[in-house]
């Protein structure tokens, strides 16, 4: 009995290898059904965080991967809306900057991008005079901008929600090592026990 109440990393097998002797000596250990109890009851809640966790994780992929077409779906229209203006306009710089005053490379985050979408559209509907594709345009930009503002959102959820869940993943998995400490201790007092009894 000593031999596997050591004092052991917490592993699959030696949690295994303390419920079998927890079912094993049941009739013997007065507390054993409590614990077994306590240990079941653990172990479910873990397996279901566990489930949950894969869920929010490949949730949270998802969204990245919409995120991402969003992105690129944005990304084509500002390029789009940008070359029109250009043309528009016979390629003047100065004017150029001043309707529309970043690039589409330059933007680094999916927010990034949508903020210059945002003043690039505010910018074409407050454009007089108003070029003859700016209606096409701006309900391109509008689309485009509000899928992936929503895409955006999503995300963010997805992320908070993985990240909460894998916060009690943790929880729970150093709870259930504490119960695992505590049922050690109460099987190696009940054998010192036993031994001082006999």
């Amino acid at each position: 009995m000593n031999q596997i109440l050591t004092i052991t990393p917490l592993t699959p097998e030696t949690t295994s290898q303390l419920l079998t002797l927890l079912e094993l000596r049941r009739h013997e250990l007065p507390f054993a059904d409590e614990e077994l109890a306590r240990h079941q009851t653990l172990l479910n809640a873990i397996e279901e965080q566990n489930q949950r966790g894969e869920q929010t994780l490949a949730d949270w992929r998802k969204a990245l991967s919409q995120r991402w077409q969003a992105e690129v779906a944005g990304q084509r229209t500002y390029i789009a809306v940008q070359r029109k203006l250009a043309a528009y306009f016979d390629n003047d710089t100065t004017y150029l900057q001043l309707v529309a005053p970043t690039s589409p490379s330059a933007a680094l985050t999916a927010t990034t991008l949508l903020a210059d979408m945002r003043r690039l559209e505010a910018s074409l509907t407050l454009l007089r005079p108003r070029p003859p594709f700016a209606e096409e345009s701006l309900a391109q930009m509008h689309a485009a901008g509000d899928q992936l503002a929503a895409m955006i959102s999503l995300t963010e959820h997805c992320e908070a929600e993985r990240r909460r869940v894998l916060i009690e993943q943790r929880m729970a998995s150093h709870l259930y090592e504490r119960v695992c400490q505590k049922t050690r201790q109460l099987v190696t007092e009940y054998a010192h026990e036993e031994e001082l009894a006999a």
